[in-house]
């Protein structure tokens, strides 16, 4: 099928994985299955299950013009899933069967030359190529980006997370939630540092929600990135500053001060053999009782798809109930009880505990295999209170192990396994009780074919 405008071309293309997955303790306590579960974009997984996610897409455009279109469905398999026509069971419309089947990410622009114009929902970030400490996520924008010069790049977006509306007591601000944002991105040209890029950030986040977070924040960020020579290093540092308006669970209002930073290197010994290792910090809440906010919540932390710690497979990136994570960030910003100011679904808290991350591991590509090994350990930047409700925890959350090998048949076809551990630390018990102390596993198959 050929495009209805003769001056456009129209390229297909899509993909499909399907993920085969073996769970085990993700509690961290073999003798009950309470929250051995854990929440990826598919839906909760527990035990055994094959998440599938396929997409279908076109793009295209001509020489002002542009576009980009992704349906998607991501799903575990079964009949109620896949089977058109079947509705019984949970859930009754999901996957191929209904409007789960949709458009997931979208993008059309038009070029006025010295800056584009473009709005739909696909992924846009501000630090995903360093520690993807503050945004990246698929919402609703309307944005522009220019060049001026060879060198500089500019974007600037408005993005709509929320904007419901409670028709019971019509409020228009019973979830209201957009940011604006603008980031730089200048290439160093010449010199020892040539290809190096460096990119400030800002964005100001209006939270508006009338029942749990309520918060104007300001993010001000810096990232470096690029080839030195044998070393690729990679850094960040980002500030939150801000204030709550009348937090609706505590009739408080809170100022909101907090930071975090990331940074890594490469080590390029030879294409098969890289080595690397990085640090990663979120500011914690050190008193939840006081008027301030001294927790870092990003607008959506995208740690699981940045270069360097990123693994979509591995455990720290889903939503794991006993460990208090998001989903794709890898933080603890779950656990508290004062309202906060982001995170994926609005669900950060403002006393949470915050983390310190060290991590260290190897990677390479030899003719079609491919491999990557990380170890990460991680603390409490502040203790929250533990299972007794006075006593603090210990510090030390647990470490995760990592190694994922993959094995490229053709351009079409990949073929990989990924797993994954957690050692729950002592915080866990202190969280918890004293038998939340097994290894959490998880065994991924992939099978991913593209065209």
């Amino acid at each position: 099928m050929s495009p209805k405008s003769k001056d456009i071309n129209v390229e297909f293309f899509g993909s499909m994985k399907t993920y085969p997955i073996w769970t085990s303790n993700l509690n961290f306590n073999s003798d009950t299955r309470q929250n051995d579960i854990m929440l990826d974009e598919n839906g909760y997984l527990m035990d055994h299950d094959v998440r599938n996610e396929i997409r279908l897409g076109w793009k295209g455009g001509n020489d002002t013009f542009d576009f980009m279109v992704i349906l998607e469905a991501d799903f575990n398999l079964d009949k109620n899933n896949t089977d058109r026509g079947a509705s019984v069971g949970q859930p009754l419309d999901s996957g191929m069967t209904g409007e789960d089947f949709g458009v997931e990410k979208l993008d059309i622009g038009y070029n006025f030359g010295p800056f584009r114009i473009h709005s739909g929902w696909t992924t846009r970030w501000l630090d995903i190529k360093t520690g993807g400490l503050v945004y990246g996520d698929d919402h609703p924008y309307i944005g522009l980006t220019g060049n001026i010069g060879e060198n500089f790049k500019w974007e600037a977006d408005y993005t709509i997370v929320y904007d419901a509306i409670d028709t019971t007591f019509y409020d228009g601000n019973r979830l209201d939630w957009r940011f604006y944002s603008a980031k730089g991105i200048y290439t160093i040209p010449s010199g020892v540092a040539k290809g190096f890029v460096i990119s400030p950030f800002y964005a100001f986040s209006d939270n508006n929600d009338t029942q749990t977070n309520n918060a104007q924040v300001s993010y001000f960020g810096l990232e470096g990135y690029g080839k030195l020579g044998i070393f690729t290093p990679r850094f960040e540092i980002a500030y939150a500053d801000g204030s709550t308006d009348d937090d609706p669970t505590t009739g408080t209002d809170y100022d909101i001060s907090a930071m975090a930073a990331f940074a890594s290197v490469d080590i390029e010994v030879c294409p098969g053999f890289i080595p690397y290792f990085g640090i990663k910090w979120e500011e914690g809440d050190g008193d939840p009782n006081d008027d301030d906010i001294e927790a870092f919540n990003a607008i959506t932390d995208i740690t699981r798809y940045t270069p360097t710690f990123g693994m979509e497979n591995a455990l720290v990136y889903r939503y794991i109930p006993n460990l208090g994570t998001h989903l794709y960030s890898g933080n603890f910003n779950v656990i508290g009880e004062k309202s906060g100011y982001g995170g994926i679904g609005n669900s950060s808290k403002g006393d949470a505990p915050g983390m310190l991350m060290w991590g260290l591991g190897f990677k390479g590509k030899y003719d079609k295999w491919s491999y990557k090994v990380q170890y990460m350990s991680f603390q409490f930047d502040e203790e929250p209170i533990g299972l007794d409700g006075v006593t603090r925890t210990d510090d030390e959350v647990g470490q995760e192990f990592d190694v994922r090998v993959a094995y490229t048949f053709s351009k079409h076809f990949t073929m990989a396994n990924c797993f994954a551990a957690f050692d729950p630390g002592d915080a866990i018990q202190d969280l918890h009780g004293d038998d939340y102390d097994d290894t959490a596993l998880c065994n991924t198959i992939e099978l991913i074919w593209s065209w």
